[in-house]
């Protein structure tokens, strides 16, 4: 069984730091699940990444949308950081509350979507990167949160 943890800084205890990592929402055992490599290494609520990536396996999304049973296919790539070097520049709440601070929500749904995608309505801009994500999941439902977006347009 792995290890379950709260936040990020717990996070770090079992992984390599100077490696990056990739989070997914497990939908089964509701949480973020945290692999290095080619191994999970630990689940957790909240997971703050920096240097971030937003990808998407086409084959996985393609045998999603035609067997229309979920797998893993899409993720966030970066760094494991600590929430705690973030409190007093932002808020730790869930892990780093929104504010003002340019924070924006971002979605992912491979019957909806092609990529990942800003939340805000209307769904234009596909997210390549972002400097720092703040990625929850909780009994009720989860959320990403990405700061410094790199976005580009779908072709028309």
């Amino acid at each position: 069984m792995k290890p379950r943890v709260e936040k990020s800084h717990e996070v770090l205890q079992y992984i390599d730091p100077t490696k990056r990592v990739r989070v997914y929402r497990n939908l089964n055992n509701k949480c973020v699940s945290v692999k290095q490599g080619s191994k999970v290494e630990c689940h957790a609520t909240n997971v703050v990444l920096k240097d971030c990536d937003f990808i998407v396996s086409e084959a996985g999304q393609r045998r999603v949308r035609n067997s229309n049973r979920k797998n893993v296919h899409a993720f966030i790539e970066g760094y494991v950081v600590s929430e705690l070097a973030y409190k007093g520049t932002v808020e730790v709440g869930r892990s780093i509350e929104r504010g003002d601070f340019g924070w924006n929500t971002v979605y992912y749904n491979p019957y909806e979507t092609d990529l990942w995608q800003l939340s805000s309505v209307p769904y234009t801009e596909y997210v390549d990167t972002a400097e720092l994500c703040d990625v929850w999941c909780d009994e009720v439902c989860g959320n990403v949160l990405a700061l410094n977006l790199t976005t580009h347009f779908p072709p028309e």
